[in-house]
């Protein structure tokens, strides 16, 4: 799989090649935009430490940017890697990110179509996971994470806003479809990249042009 325009390394992608296994578990902090930029700032503080070596005063990343940094190296490695969202405890239910393949650590992560799916069926309470509209738009995020457009969790485009309105009945498809390629279903996978392509309702503008 091809770097993403958020996961291309830029001029230090040679660095992914001594990335840490354990890197996406070494703590939060900030949400940088691209992985180039991530490196580009680490790079200045620390010239030409590999990744691997100990930081006096290590850059921090948030779930997206430690996800996206090694879905970057795995995708240098040949590794078809993904960033997936959804939920976990350890965050009080926040959003986050984590890199796939991989599987879901054991902190209690769910996918957010998983948590959506639940709350249309009345089985779970959707305020526990900051309201209906919060889920709906982790749903349409981790729709563009599952087709390598890794954007910011800040960004919202489409149907996302404080109101759950709109057709509802479209995010349980998607929802579905996205829980199933998170699974391995590849027929889910291709419906999945068609639909992103051929909505422009579902997916952030400019998605297309930064996959060009």
């Amino acid at each position: 799989m091809n770097q993403s325009f958020f996961s291309d390394p830029g001029k230090h992608a040679a660095l992914l090649d001594d990335l840490p296994e354990d890197f996406a578990a070494q703590g939060d902090g900030p949400d940088w935009h691209r992985v180039a930029d991530l490196l580009d700032a680490d790079q200045r503080r620390h010239p030409g430490r590999p990744l691997s070596a100990p930081r006096a005063h290590p850059f921090g990343a948030s779930t997206r940017a430690a996800s996206l940094l090694v879905v970057a190296a795995l995708r240098r490695r040949g590794v078809p890697a993904r960033c997936r969202v959804g939920f976990a405890p350890r965050r009080g239910y926040a959003p986050q990110v984590i890199a796939t393949p991989g599987g879901r650590a054991d902190d209690g992560f769910v996918l957010a179509g998983e948590v959506w799916l639940a709350y249309r069926d009345g089985v779970v309470d959707a305020s526990r996971y900051g309201g209906g509209a919060a889920v709906r738009d982790a749903v349409l995020r981790d729709l563009a994470h599952a087709n390598a457009d890794e954007v910011p969790l800040a960004e919202t485009w489409g149907p996302m806003g404080p109101d759950l309105v709109g057709d509802l009945d479209v995010i349980d498809d998607l929802a579905a479809l996205l829980v199933a390629t998170f699974l391995g279903d590849e027929v889910a996978e291709r419906e999945l990249a068609e639909r992103y392509a051929t909505d422009h309702r579902i997916r952030p503008p400019h998605a297309l042009a930064r996959a060009a």
